[in-house]
């Protein structure tokens, strides 16, 4: 049942880089933490560093040592590696988030060189030292407005974090108000410098998914800006769908996935993208008011740049269940309806309800791999000129289907104004009802 709202202090009262971890029922049985960081990038890193330490230092020891051998097997030092990543950081964003990244470090107690090497992680998993032969680590995501929408003005997004659960389970909630660039929301993996769904008082959403077919060799490209801090650069900064797409292709990106990018006023486009080709993809329907992705192929043309596996695949049936969903709700869908989108159990490859890896509620835990659904969040964007509620975020730790949904509400400043948790600690009746239902 949902709880009655509390009303949050402003920003002034709110200290940064407040955070308890309590060890005993995080991360999965409680609300997703919230971290509150402002100032300089310095500022907010050494915030951020000192609030999450402990997770930063389980991050970077799981982190390093695997990356580490992937660049050994490909003869590429981490000495060259870094001044690579360190340069196109500085030449395509901004110089100041390698200042963030050294304050987080030294406020964490691990060394600089560890937490830049482990901001590269997904590029190098992607691209060594066998691009064709990655990992499948999937997201989902859908956006939806004008008819498609309950109230006909809204933009409302969902994404779904689906990965391994190991390191992705430890989210925080960051909320952040930089010196440069725009207040931003983000669930984040301490220690990232941005991370895959990030939200801005532009009204602008920033989110992505992996793709089933791999990029071939031709595709690598290992000077360009690290996924992770091209999301913080493109969710910091984009005034709309308009300039975070311009933004994008600006800078040499170095991985093969799904970008989206949605604005309240300018509706959503999905740039789907190798390093060195891309492609926008189309609209479902004729009435162009939603799309989704969830690891399927969208693009046709980009088939020569990439390495087709067996189909049908995971992608394809996760996509059929995502858009099902959507449909289902079509011209109701508000951040309830996107709640419910979200922790959907319907498996198109069974063309039933069950939980399933197939499903837009990932449970790779029926597969037999202790992955899936990390995190999941549905945004609304309200149109209307009101004061008192422009932006509403929800958040889930783990299957949104059961998890803990932290609601918070944001002025037009992106500053939180009430905030709701909706859900009870799961019991394993309550786990079985509601993956059966």
């Amino acid at each position: 049942m949902l709880k009655q709202p509390s009303t949050i202090p402003s920003k002034k009262v709110i200290k940064p880089g407040v955070f308890t971890l309590d060890t005993q029922v995080y991360p999965w049985h409680c609300p997703i933490p919230v971290v509150h960081v402002e100032g300089s990038s310095s500022e907010m890193g050494r915030q951020f560093g000192k609030a999450t330490k402990e997770i930063i230092r389980r991050v970077v020891a799981f982190n390093v040592p695997s990356l580490e051998r992937l660049l050994k097997q490909c003869k590429i030092t981490v000495k060259d590696h870094l001044s690579t990543t360190e340069s196109a950081v500085t030449k395509f964003t901004e110089a100041e988030y390698l200042d963030e990244l050294n304050a987080t470090a030294e406020a964490a107690g691990v060394s600089y060189e560890s937490l830049l090497l482990t901001n590269t992680n997904i590029d190098l998993i992607y691209e060594l030292p066998s691009p064709e032969s990655h990992g499948p680590l999937f997201c989902s995501f859908f956006s939806a407005w004008g008819n498609a929408t309950a109230d006909g003005s809204s933009l409302v997004a969902g994404h779904n974090d689906d990965g391994g659960r190991y390191m992705d389970q430890f989210l925080v909630l960051k909320i952040a108000r930089p010196q440069h660039g725009f207040p931003f929301v983000n669930p984040i993996v301490p220690g990232y410098l941005g991370y895959h769904s990030m939200i801005n008082a532009t009204q602008t959403y920033c989110c992505s998914t992996g793709i089933d077919d791999v990029m071939k060799n031709s595709q690598v490209q290992l000077d360009g800006v690290p996924g992770w801090i091209l999301f913080r650069w493109l969710g910091q900064y984009s005034e709309g769908t308009k300039d975070a797409v311009r933004r994008f292709l600006s800078v040499p990106n170095t991985t093969c996935i799904n970008w989206c990018f949605s604005n309240s006023k300018q509706g959503t486009e999905i740039v789907e993208a190798t390093p060195k080709h891309h492609a926008f993809v189309k609209f479902p329907s004729r009435t162009r008011d939603w799309i989704v992705s969830a690891g399927k192929t969208l693009s046709p043309s980009l088939y020569p740049y990439l390495k087709k596996v067996a189909h049908p695949s995971t992608g394809d049936y996760r996509y059929q269940s995502i858009k099902r969903a959507v449909e289902q709700h079509y011209g109701a869908i508000d951040a309830y309806a996107g709640v419910e989108i979200m922790s959907d159990h319907y498996d198109s490859s069974r063309k039933e309800v069950g939980a399933s890896e197939h499903t837009v509620c990932r449970h790779m835990e029926y597969a037999g791999r202790f992955g899936g659904t990390c995190r999941s969040l549905v945004v609304q964007f309200f149109n209307e000129e009101s004061d008192e509620c422009a932006t509403e975020v929800n958040v889930s730790l783990g299957n949104g289907c059961y998890g803990y949904w932290r609601k918070i509400k944001f002025d037009r400043e992106l500053c939180p104004v009430s905030e709701y948790e909706d859900g009870v600690e799961p019991t394993p009746q309550y786990l079985t009802r509601t993956l059966a239902a």
